[in-house]
């Protein structure tokens, strides 16, 4: 497929307990519900818009997995995939295996940063799965200075989790953070404007990164450091 990179995510051999999911009711595909036929019908444009668009579907598996046809094939594929015995010599092979970079998502601790690490990783992704795996979970802007610091630039580390604007990207670069990814705002760009919505999700983003260094003094993200941020009380 031409893919450079191999993302390993470490923190979804098993299925966590979704509560906002089960109360929202959440499934696959999405079941006809009272409260969700009263929120669709307060929404008649956006439902007329929908309707007018072709059907929706994972393209990165529908077609190459034999079996997949719909959602309900594809949340039960889905499920079969989760692997509780995945180890890090799993990883290790993985590494082995693939001629491209590894980069392994899901590290929450110092000493996992190590054994990611120690595997092969070329970099790593501080993330807590949006707190959706573990709802007691530290965040991972909390995680991330300590694994920064353990990794000491061998591999380039980036934060996902909590990202909504611009300036949530730059607390995330001042405490040290490569780079960060963004998932919930690019949803909801696109489920309100489909690519136009994601497109100005970007460009909000964008702008109040600029905003927000311009302020603190900073003219290129080569210049963001924890000097940005207030000290810790106490």
């Amino acid at each position: 497929a031409g893919c450079s990179a191999l993302v390993i995510t470490v923190d979804l051999q098993i299925m966590g307990q979704r509560h906002r999911d089960v109360k929202n009711g959440l499934s696959a595909p999405p079941k006809p519900t009272v409260a969700n036929l009263v929120n669709l019908a307060t929404k008649p444009g956006w439902c007329l818009k929908m309707l007018g668009t072709r059907r929706r579907y994972f393209g990165n598996v529908v077609g190459h997995v034999d079996g997949i046809e719909d959602m309900s094939s594809l949340a039960q594929w889905t499920a079969g995939q989760f692997d509780p015995t995945l180890s890090w010599d799993d990883v290790r092979e993985l590494r082995r295996l693939w001629d491209g970079k590894v980069i392994i998502k899901g590290v929450m601790d110092a000493e996992d940063a190590a054994k990611a690490m120690d595997v092969g990783a070329d970099a790593i992704i501080v993330s807590n799965h949006g707190g959706r795996q573990l709802d007691g979970a530290p965040s991972s802007i909390a995680a991330l200075p300590q694994i920064v610091d353990m990794v000491g630039g061998r591999c380039e580390v980036w934060m996902d989790g909590g990202i909504r604007s611009g300036q949530d990207v730059l607390r995330a670069l001042a405490l040290g953070a490569d780079g960060t990814m963004i998932g919930r705002a690019f949803l909801y760009g696109l489920a309100a404007g489909g690519k136009t919505g994601v497109q100005q999700v970007l460009q909000i983003i964008q702008k109040e990164l600029d905003l927000t260094m311009a302020f603190c003094g900073r003219r290129a993200l080569g210049e963001v450091d924890s000097d940005i941020l207030l000290p810790k009380s106490g």
